[in-house]
């Protein structure tokens, strides 16, 4: 693990989630999210240690757990500030919100109450939601990027745009099959925006770097269509929300056995069946379960 320079004082830390780095003094940086836990924060310090750099704050994209779940023991063991949005903020101060959202709002099953789910309670110390925020003397760019998750923000500066989760590289995609949207209208409106920005370079928080966001959206929009369709056709004939997913499942080659997973591929294809509902292209109706069907 070691830093990568992008432009002028900013660099990243590759991994399984990519960790933005901005000088904002001689020595002192910014992060762009911590990653999933103290491990993880454990070897990003080390990196930054070997390059003479102490972090002085962190800006998390939002509030899942592979972004945030670093920042308790920074907290706890560095004298950093933390800048999250406002709804990111509640969520990584209480996460377990996380795990009672993939259970239909209820208490949760203990499969549900790990790291992948729910990252250590820490706090959060100056809300953000968009505009310009100067750190010591970096200035940085927030833009909200709705649709992955509520309140999301990616971050620019110095010509190199930190788009969290709003863009995956495309063999990210491919190897997760259904990328995670909680909001599929969102998505697509951000990544039209998105398509029509000119950064130098575009980080998204998995997968490599690219300098062609065109061709990186385009991929993304590609796999939405793609799932939508398959949803669509699954519903020519009528099913329940648990007859969907599984064969959703099928037809895309995915078993999956770990149950967070299922429960996060699960809320995943939820928001086709939201997103088609709402633009009137599949039916529901309550019959003891939902019913679903395409008119």
């Amino acid at each position: 693990m070691d830093m990568e320079i992008l432009s002028d004082g900013v660099f990243f830390i590759p991994g399984r989630t990519n960790i933005g780095v901005v000088r904002c003094g001689l020595r002192e940086v910014v992060l762009i999210d911590t990653g999933p836990d103290e491990a993880g924060v454990r070897r990003i310090l080390k990196v930054l240690k070997r390059h003479g750099f102490t972090p002085i704050a962190v800006i998390n994209t939002h509030f899942h757990s592979d972004h945030c779940g670093g920042n308790r023991f920074l907290k706890d063991n560095e004298n950093i500030t933390v800048y999250a949005s406002g709804i990111a903020a509640a969520v990584i101060k209480y996460p377990f919100i996380n795990s009672f959202s993939l259970f239909s709002g209820v208490a949760p099953i203990c499969d549900l109450v790990n790291r992948f789910v729910v990252s250590e309670p820490s706090e959060v110390d100056v809300e953000v939601e968009s505009g310009n925020l100067k750190i010591g003397d970096a200035l940085f760019e927030i833009i909200p990027l709705p649709g992955h998750a509520p309140g999301q923000i990616g971050v620019a500066v110095n010509g190199v745009f930190f788009c969290a989760d709003s863009l995956f590289a495309p063999e990210v995609i491919e190897k997760a099959g259904i990328p995670f949207n909680v909001d599929i209208k969102e998505e697509k409106e951000t990544l039209a925006f998105l398509k029509n920005t000119d950064f130098s370079v575009y980080v998204p928080s998995h997968g490599k770097p690219t300098v062609d966001v065109q061709y990186y959206v385009s991929e993304n929009l590609v796999w939405i269509e793609k799932i939508k369709s398959i949803v669509l056709d699954v519903l020519e004939e009528e099913r329940s929300s648990e007859e969907v997913v599984a064969i959703v499942l099928k037809r895309m080659g995915l078993k999956v056995k770990a149950a967070h997973r299922y429960f996060l591929i699960q809320a995943a294809i939820f928001a086709y069946l939201s997103f088609l509902y709402n633009e009137r292209l599949i039916s529901l109706k309550i019959e003891g379960r939902p019913l679903w069907k395409r008119k």
